[in-house]
């Protein structure tokens, strides 16, 4: 766990060493509220946090029951949910994608 924590601190390092960097190269005061970059700095790394922690937690669950002998269905408690398990992955991974597609293309 502590490693999650380590990365999305480092992660949100880069991201505002990002901005200063953007804001050095171009020589523009840029208010972060105005454009809306401070916002979408803060989606994106929350939206990459979450499918971080996210798919660790799905990965344990495959762990879990390959090592057991049992089967992902039975350990996320039944078919629906582990098919909620695959949409809130894919769900994620859009929202990260569109997140940081935003954030770049500005």
């Amino acid at each position: 766990m502590p490693t999650l924590l380590i990365m999305g601190l480092i992660l949100m390092v880069l991201c505002i060493c990002f901005v200063v960097f953007y804001i050095k190269k171009t020589g523009k005061d840029v208010e972060l509220e105005k454009k809306g970059l401070g916002l979408n700095i803060v989606i994106f790394t929350l939206s990459l946090i979450s499918l971080i922690i996210s798919l660790k937690l799905f990965w344990n669950l495959g762990e879990y029951a390959d090592e057991y002998g049992s089967s992902p269905v039975l350990v996320s408690g039944g078919e629906f949910w582990l098919c909620m398990d695959w949409i809130r992955q894919g769900l994620l991974f859009i929202l990260c994608v569109i997140s940081g597609l935003k954030l770049f293309k500005r």
